[in-house]
């Protein structure tokens, strides 16, 4: 039987091959152009550096010295050569008044307000910033934040802080506070012990810089007789070693907005305003528009509110009501807790002019901003501009009824 002739036959390429030839002769041609521009990259990186970077070396290394020194000039306010406001109160400092203030630290205290203890309290004028809020059955207690005015002059009576309050003296960075006694709870709605040891808030209660006023003793509840002197609360502040280098705590946090003009004349007149933080009228307060001093005078209902230091009514150029959700909480002392977070309605009372708009507060340790109601046309919040001056905050309870005449 004869072998069979095996003839070996052209290979005839598939479809499929075909296709993949041509995806393979892709990849080389896209493969060399992408190696190619590469290539004019680097080559145009490298002239662009010896062309441009080295030759203009030291004008790039004086653009990075002025940034640099641009990022610590921005870590203070910038002075310049106009006037030098407060970032607190909005008063004008010469350069010298502002130096001799930066020396030390602004601080807090709180200050008592029981019925009895009117004839003893000392101090409120001399406040940049006074915060009132109620601390328990209706009775109020204030929060002075002091900076401008730093001698010759008494805290008094110095009493017990509440939660809320620390959450405000955070608002102005960690700045100290001095008060007789904290509440240590198991509500973290209360717990002002808490919060202190949690934010690491300075604060003078350890050294107990506070003096008994022997004649206050004679007459008052021992309650009403702790007084403290600037000069006593600064000597503690420099054995810490305390410092305020910056004010961070404002200009970070859209610090509030001071003027000494309204830009507008259409907001309604208020001569008087009233309200109440609870049942128990003798915590009403009355502010009366002096416009000869264009100041609002406060009453308590309705006797002068008088500062004891001199003998003088309590007066604020701007007096800020700030409504605010409250709670009781049923506990023994009877403590009240704000919702300080959040947002809620505001009058400001400035000029003897009312302007209606709304506070906002993010969250713990940023400031409470206060905006007119927001101008929908432009999508935007404008602040409501302060007086400069002593600034009232009053945090009435949003069931709480205000009267303005």
């Amino acid at each position: 039987m004869k072998n069979k002739k095996v003839v070996d036959l052209p290979h005839k390429f598939s479809k499929k091959e075909k296709n993949k030839s041509k995806l393979f002769i892709k990849f080389l041609h896209y493969s060399s152009l992408s190696i190619f521009l590469i290539g004019i990259g680097i080559l145009a990186s490298s002239l662009y550096w010896k062309y441009f970077i080295l030759s203009n070396k030291e004008k790039i290394e004086e653009i990075h010295d002025n940034f640099e020194s641009l990022k610590e000039e921005n870590e203070t306010p910038y002075l310049g050569d106009g006037p030098i406001t407060s970032p607190l109160n909005g008063i004008e400092l010469t350069e010298s008044e502002y130096e001799d203030l930066s020396n030390n630290i602004p601080h807090a205290v709180m200050i008592s307000n029981n019925a009895s203890a009117r004839s003893e309290q000392y101090g409120l004028n001399n406040a940049d910033i006074v915060y009132e809020a109620e601390v328990e059955g209706a009775i109020t207690r204030f929060m002075g934040i002091f900076w401008s005015n730093q001698e010759n002059y008494i805290i008094k009576p110095v009493r017990s802080v509440r939660k809320y309050f620390l959450d405000w003296a955070l608002e102005y960075g960690n700045i100290p506070v001095s008060f007789t006694g904290f509440a240590q709870t198991n509500n973290p709605d209360t717990n002002a012990w808490g919060l202190y040891q949690e934010e690491d808030i300075r604060i003078t209660y350890w050294d107990w810089p506070f003096k008994w006023d022997d004649e206050c003793l004679s007459n008052h509840p021992s309650m009403h007789c702790k007084r403290a002197t600037p000069e006593d609360l600064y000597t503690i502040f420099d054995s810490h070693e305390w410092t305020f280098d910056s004010w961070e705590g404002f200009i970070n946090q859209n610090e509030w907005e001071f003027s000494e003009n309204l830009d507008r004349e259409d907001y309604p007149s208020v001569e008087k305003v009233t309200y109440s933080f609870g049942w128990d009228d003798r915590w009403s307060t009355k502010w009366i528009y002096n416009k000869e001093r264009n100041v609002y005078e406060k009453y308590e209902p309705d006797d002068q509110h008088i500062d004891m230091n001199d003998n003088n009514i309590i007066s604020a150029s701007t007096v800020i009501i700030q409504v605010m959700d409250r709670e009781y909480t049923g506990d023994s002392e009877g403590r009240v807790a704000y919702k300080t977070v959040g947002f809620g309605d505001v009058y400001v009372m400035r000029d003897g002019k009312k302007i209606f708009g709304s506070w906002s507060k993010k969250r713990r340790g940023y400031r409470t901003n206060l905006f007119h109601m927001k101008l929908y046309k432009y999508d935007i919040d404008q602040n409501i501009p302060l007086k400069p001056g002593l600034v009232w905050i009053a945090v009435v309870p949003s069931d709480q009824e205000i009267i303005f005449e």
